[in-house]
């Protein structure tokens, strides 16, 4: 046991020396989190609006007309699923089509008061559209006017999606590239082929550095939280000890990606070309930078079983819903999957020499 020890602190020095691994791993996602929360992209957009049609269908015109609105995004759903969308901040407006519709009824949109100018913008449209409408069926259409009520509802940021994004890429390329890249280095001049003859377990130098990235890994977390709720208000409601857990089954998961890479690749020149060939998708995909909503079906299909889509969703959900063991028991079991696979896939492939 103590010889894991001593191990263990080896590998943490010897990862600290590297000042490349160092900058990639903990300050390029830092510095990527104040580049974005500068920017401030969350007041780019169309306006979210969530449709509820308790007519049973009388009113296809109304949606026909609001799917024509480029500026609009259409969420249509169940009276209680938007209400709850509305109150976590997920939609601008919720628009709602009465039970007893007729023609020239008016209707209420329930805002969001925490965007009073998306909502007060989305009223006007919403207002505008029915206008329309009427000046169309003239004389047999009469007006309908939109009615707002606000409902208190958390204001969420870009950076509150952002952050739990950027630290899941993290902890991505902490995975794949710095482990590729050190083994490939290590097998190439002949040091793990060396281990075999010294009193150093092999088994035990590998658990070493696997410790050391999830060290690593707990600093990424403390550091981005820290510097999202001290620097750009980030909401965070969630428990840091249920974040850390699901990181760590992420972890995993890219270290089995990483240690296979290692194990196909002759030469860092070949690392580069691989990692990025299995990262880079998930990356720009997996709902880091932007929703995965706006992804077209059949995209959006494939891309929730990436395991950086579970990494990411699953991060995101308990940092600002507050999300338990229990409501993000889909991203544990689909980080559980991969973890097996990636596993099974990195002692199949790695090779010490």
């Amino acid at each position: 046991m103590r010889l894991k020890w001593v191990l263990i602190i080896a590998s943490l020095k010897m990862f600290f020396r590297e000042k490349e691994a160092v900058f990639w791993t903990l300050f390029l996602p830092l510095f990527m989190v104040v580049l974005f929360g500068f920017v401030r992209f969350d007041r780019l957009g169309t306006i979210e609006l969530g449709f509820v049609d308790l007519s049973g269908g009388k009113a296809p015109a109304i949606l026909s007309e609001l799917s024509a609105i480029k500026t609009i995004k259409i969420h249509q759903g169940e009276q209680d699923e938007e209400w709850k969308a509305l109150q976590k901040g997920e939609r601008d407006l919720v628009l709602v089509i009465p039970a007893d519709y007729h023609s020239g009824q008016s209707l209420i949109a329930y805002s969001n008061d925490a965007k009073p100018q998306e909502t007060q913008l989305g009223g006007l449209v919403l207002q505008r559209v029915f206008d329309e409408m009427a000046m169309k069926n003239l004389p047999s259409e009469q007006r309908i006017l939109v009615q707002t009520k606000p409902v208190k509802s958390r204001k969420l940021t870009y950076m509150d999606f952002l952050l739990p994004g950027i630290l899941a890429m993290s902890i991505m390329q902490m995975g794949v590239f710095s482990v590729a890249f050190v083994f490939v280095d290590l097998k190439k001049r002949g040091v793990l082929r060396r281990l075999k003859v010294t009193p150093i377990r092999p088994n035990d130098f590998v658990l070493a550095h696997v410790v050391t990235r999830l060290v690593v890994l707990l600093l990424q977390v403390t550091m981005l939280i820290s510097a999202g709720v001290l620097f750009f208000h980030l909401n965070f409601v969630g428990n840091v000890g249920v974040l850390f857990i699901v990181g760590l089954l992420g972890a995993i998961v890219f270290l089995g990606i990483g240690f296979a890479i290692a194990g196909v690749s002759k030469s860092e020149d070949q690392v580069a070309p691989l990692a990025n060939l299995i990262t880079l998708p998930m990356m720009l995909l997996s709902g880091v930078f932007f929703s995965r909503a706006n992804l077209p079906g059949f995209a959006h299909l494939m891309t929730s079983v990436f395991p950086l889509t579970y990494l990411a969703d699953g991060l995101r959900s308990v940092a600002i819903d507050g999300a338990t063991f229990q409501q993000v028991w889909k991203e544990l079991a689909g980080l559980g999957v991969w973890s097996v696979g990636s596993c099974l896939l990195a002692v199949k492939l790695f090779r010490w020499e």
